[in-house]
């Protein structure tokens, strides 16, 4: 079997000029494309983040609408009510502790 070789060798037909402003713009690319990365997680977080506090507020407005309800003897739509606010913030004990009794 033959072994595989270039035909030109490297630098033969290129300038040194060329090959450096080639490296430059591609270590310049290299920065934006970090930078740009960088950016994008930060605004995914920021982004979660205040999904979740939106999500905590509305649970917290579903519990109470629920306690309301059930104060009034209204038990069915009490717990849909804590059911939607589960779904929202399911690590939330008091609102399982609601819903049982």
């Amino acid at each position: 079997m033959a072994s595989f070789g270039w035909k030109r060798k490297i630098g033969e037909k290129v300038s040194k000029a060329t090959s450096q402003q080639f490296e430059a713009e591609a270590a310049g690319e290299k920065d934006v494309v970090q930078n740009e990365e960088g950016s994008w997680l930060q605004a995914s977080k920021r982004r979660k983040e205040a999904l979740q506090e939106g999500c905590a507020q509305k649970s917290k407005q579903l519990k109470d609408e629920g306690a309301s309800l059930a104060e009034n003897k209204r038990y069915r739509e009490a717990i849909q009510k804590w059911d939607e606010a589960l779904q929202l913030t399911p690590n939330d004990a008091s609102l399982y502790e609601m819903k049982a009794q």
